[in-house]
């Protein structure tokens, strides 16, 4: 693979894109663009250097998956992402689904960086899931706001779930999830500034970009969304008891770091109930829960996908009867059947918590239910049986 022809072009928002050409695969060659629109007037200058960064974290998974030889880019990244996406490409091979053997990074000589020596700030990555939620709520707890690791901005990302198919590029409910998260950010006195990515429409796999890739992809954006020293924020997924190997991992993330931006997992001492219970005193973010993959009609969830069910329970569970973002927080048992007919993986683990409230509540012949699912997960791993990419 080869990362070529860098650019940056400022207008009303701010634009870089590389030219991304395959070696060893015979896919097309494409454009990768990033866009941030964050209302700053800055010179096109200022990016020349955190583009790199941005470039090679986005693509070095692809070519891994795709065993290109090499990853050659024409401008100069940081030597600790280089090295960072090295150490987490062992990590994903020790999971299985990929190569064994790496693509070689191939850089220009080096040159001479920028002196860091503006004051660093904090930024994290806000969808309206209850990881990202929890991190902003958690972070107000932690730091006063004159410290830099203070969120200051959340980035919200047109390109990852929403619009990540090239046919449909889903503007109407981009703009309307954005609207939801305006009182979220209003409240927590954070700047939301809206980011656009293709990097999606790049080839792929099956389950790939949630089992490896959307850590690093998390981070590219990061990368060509910031200026100067900052730390990013990225909401975990798992709790630590339970490390599930995914693409956003607290072992993985922070690999994706430069010496300009720190990338932090947060929040992986957390199980997703008490996140949940966390989020149910915060009215505003309850309202603005957006959790389903389904983008359909004009609502932010379907409600009856296995995921929006899952929330509803833990919402449940959580003391709340009824949100505007799901309506009733009690599933009915037909639903499951439904929307989970098979076992459906990692995600089956977070019903154990589930479990013990439900049957106080009752609700003996729900907990049946997801108890054959995490029993069917648990046979799955017994098996060896995880993502398996190649």
């Amino acid at each position: 693979m080869i990362i070529r022809t860098l650019a940056t072009a400022v207008a009303d928002t701010r634009i870089v894109s590389a030219t991304i050409e395959w070696e060893d695969q015979p896919y097309p060659q494409q454009v990768l663009e990033f866009e941030v629109n964050d209302g700053e007037i800055i010179e096109a200058r200022q990016f020349d250097e955190p583009c790199a960064d941005a470039f090679l974290a986005a693509c070095f998974p692809l070519a891994a998956l795709h065993g290109e030889s090499r990853v050659r880019i024409e401008e100069n990244p940081c030597p600790m992402l280089v090295e960072g996406l090295r150490t987490a490409h062992a990590w994903w091979a020790s999971w299985g689904g990929m190569p064994i053997r790496p693509p070689t990074i191939e850089t220009p000589a080096r040159g001479r960086r920028r002196s860091l020596t503006a004051p660093r700030r904090a930024v994290s990555c806000l969808s309206g899931g209850v990881d990202g939620l929890h991190t902003l709520m958690h972070n107000r707890r932690l730091y006063r706001e004159g410290d830099p690791a203070y969120i200051r901005e959340v980035l919200f990302i047109h390109g990852f779930d929403i619009g990540k198919r090239p046919r449909d590029p889903e503007t109407e409910r981009f703009r309307m999830a954005l609207g939801r998260l305006k009182p979220v950010a209003a409240e927590a006195g954070v700047r939301l500034i809206p980011c656009r990515t293709n990097l999606r429409h790049l080839p792929s796999k099956p389950g790939f970009w949630a089992n490896r890739h959307n850590g690093a992809a998390l981070a590219a954006v990061g990368h060509s969304a910031t200026l100067g020293p900052a730390y990013l924020f990225v909401g975990g997924t798992y709790h630590v008891a339970n490390p599930v190997p995914v693409g956003s991992h607290p072992a993985v993330d922070g690999l994706f770091s430069s010496q300009r931006l720190t990338v932090i997992h947060d929040g992986s001492r957390f199980s997703r109930l008490e996140k949940v219970r966390d989020l149910a005193s915060w009215p505003t973010a309850l309202a603005a829960l957006r959790v389903c993959p389904g983008n359909e009609g004009d609502q932010p969830n379907c409600g009856r996908c296995e995921k929006c069910l899952r929330t509803r329970l833990e919402l449940l569970v959580a003391g709340v009867e009824e949100t505007a973002a799901f309506g009733p927080s009690l599933t009915p048992i037909e639903l499951w059947d439904e929307a989970v007919p098979q076992p459906i993986g990692d995600r089956a683990i977070r019903y154990e918590d589930l479990l013990p409230p439900l049957r106080a509540r009752g609700l003996g012949a729900l907990c049946q239910v997801l108890e054959k699912k995490i029993a069917a997960y648990r046979q799955q791993i017994g098996d060896g049986v995880r993502w398996s990419g190649i």
